[in-house]
């Protein structure tokens, strides 16, 4: 049935096991998942019971990198690109590495946020969004999942939210950001207003405290055996237009483009011909998923036929084409 080549098990309405990503896809019939958390690898155990998983789902391992820029754009760090690697090996040295430093750095990170967001007047605490990520890696959705489970930042967030309709008004940029933040479940306003790098309210947002370059990143994820993809390049094409991702891909800097992975946003959805289109020009890899932080997501990936029925026989035309080791995965 369809396939998801992007999922997390840090999820933002509570941490999954992998056990409980598998049977999910089961439930809504996604036959193939690749587990693609944010700079994080499943420990030991986590393998040893993924390798003794019976059931009838297939998997394969992976891992979302919290990329830099690239070089010629200084190299810097950013929120918004993310390289996935799929089929990566857990035990490599150099990736595992890289995951140990962006784990602690994020921890920071939060740190730092949630001081900010108490300034701001919210109910917020470090051990709220450690909660929230199960004590794995901290990311967004954690440090917003935790805004949630006090009702009274509400009331705050329609404050900042009322500003910034106000706002729209006079100034071209925000009422688009405006606009593009309406299309999404009130839930997730805090990233708009104020949890991103060119967010409505500025000085609340930390970047990445550790992050390298995105060839650096393409290195480490081929280095460990896997594939190079941009995922949701919408979210980083004011950083990095259509025109030099095309470059990219023709330099062979990267090895290709996530068309979807995310039907319920509407920048995903207008972002997918542009994609598409490049995919033809330059035979790049594509590929489909749900970028999933919850079960919730990937109902609304099936739902959506117009995405999940192109995601269909996905993984076997990426294994015959660049022919991966399959160690790391039950597809073998």
């Amino acid at each position: 049935m369809y396939e998801s080549l992007h999922n997390h098990t840090t999820a933002s309405d509570g941490t999954q096991t992998y056990l409980e990503v598998l049977e999910a896809a089961r439930r809504n019939k996604v036959s193939v998942v690749a587990f693609t958390d944010h700079d994080t690898l499943p420990s030991a155990a986590d393998l040893k019971i993924l390798k003794d998983y019976q059931g009838t789902v297939k998997w394969l391992l992976g891992c979302e990198i919290s990329s830099g820029l690239p070089v010629e754009l200084g190299g810097g760090v950013t929120s918004s690109l993310h390289i996935l690697g799929l089929f990566t090996d857990p035990t490599n040295s150099e990736l595992l590495a890289h995951c140990t430093k962006a784990v602690a750095a994020r921890i920071e990170r939060m740190e730092r946020i949630v001081g900010n967001l108490k300034g701001l007047g919210f109910n917020i605490s470090v051990a709220d969004c450690l909660a929230a990520s199960g004590g794995e890696t901290v990311g967004r959705p954690h440090i917003v999942r935790a805004l949630n489970s006090h009702v009274e930042n509400t009331a705050v967030i329609e404050v900042m939210k009322a500003e910034m309709e106000k706002a729209a008004v006079a100034s071209a940029k925000v009422a688009m950001d405006y606009a593009h933040m309406m299309e999404r479940p009130p839930s997730d306003y805090p990233y708009r207003l104020f949890l991103s790098d060119d967010a409505f309210i500025p000085g609340i947002y930390v970047d990445y405290l550790y992050s390298i370059d995105l060839d650096s990143a393409v290195k480490l994820i081929r280095g460990a055996g896997g594939v190079a993809i941009v995922a949701h390049w919408y979210t980083a094409s004011r950083k990095i237009d259509a025109e030099m991702l095309e470059g990219m891909l023709r330099d062979g800097r990267i090895d290709g483009v996530e068309l979807m992975g995310n039907p319920m946003n509407g920048m995903a959805r207008r972002a997918e011909p542009t994609l598409s289109a490049m995919v033809k020009r330059t035979g790049c890899i594509a590929t489909y998923g749900i970028d999933g932080h919850r079960e919730q997501d990937m109902e609304n990936f099936v739902n959506d036929q117009s995405v999940a029925s192109k995601s269909i026989g996905q993984t076997a035309k990426l294994i015959e084409r660049v022919k991966p080791d399959l160690s790391w995965s039950n597809l073998a």
